[in-house]
């Protein structure tokens, strides 16, 4: 089973880039998923989903604590109704056939953030949604590497 996420890194970075799993450029997690679909098999489900909705504006708010004991800071991402309408058409052109580990964090329930990283955002900024990045957790079955199968830019 293949585990991946698809995300909007703050900055765009290209497909193909691989990355230590303790240094990930800041990003806003838009799906996680496992499937036992080929990672080819994902990307066309999201091709035609993805590029139409891209390239709009969203402002970063206050500052919580998210993960098991609260040990991961985040800044919060304030409610943007083109944000949600991304999740959510991720997650039909996925389909029931992928597993959502977090489920309860999909849907009416999407909480997106930005993980504090080295960098981090401040409340009030304000960044642009031009791309998606579907990302592989574990390349050649290495858990320590992440790596950007594809990404999506604003049509």
């Amino acid at each position: 089973m293949g585990a991946f996420v698809l995300v909007a890194f703050v900055v765009p970075v290209p497909a193909g880039l691989v990355f230590p799993r303790t240094s990930w450029p800041l990003h806003i997690t838009l799906v996680r998923f496992d499937t036992r679909e080929t990672a080819d098999v994902v990307r066309a489900r999201l091709d035609v989903a993805l590029p139409v909705l891209l390239g709009f504006g969203v402002r970063i708010g206050s500052d919580a604590q998210f993960g098991r004991n609260a040990s991961v800071p985040v800044s919060l991402v304030e409610p943007e109704s083109a944000l949600q309408r991304l999740h959510l058409a991720a997650l039909e052109a996925l389909g029931p056939q992928v597993h959502l580990p977090g489920a309860q964090h999909n849907g009416p329930d999407y909480r997106p953030h930005v993980t504090h990283a080295d960098t981090r955002l401040r409340p009030g900024d304000k960044i642009r949604i031009r791309q998606a990045a579907l990302v592989e957790m574990r390349p050649d079955n290495d858990p320590r590497l992440r790596r950007v199968l594809a990404v999506w830019e604003s049509a």
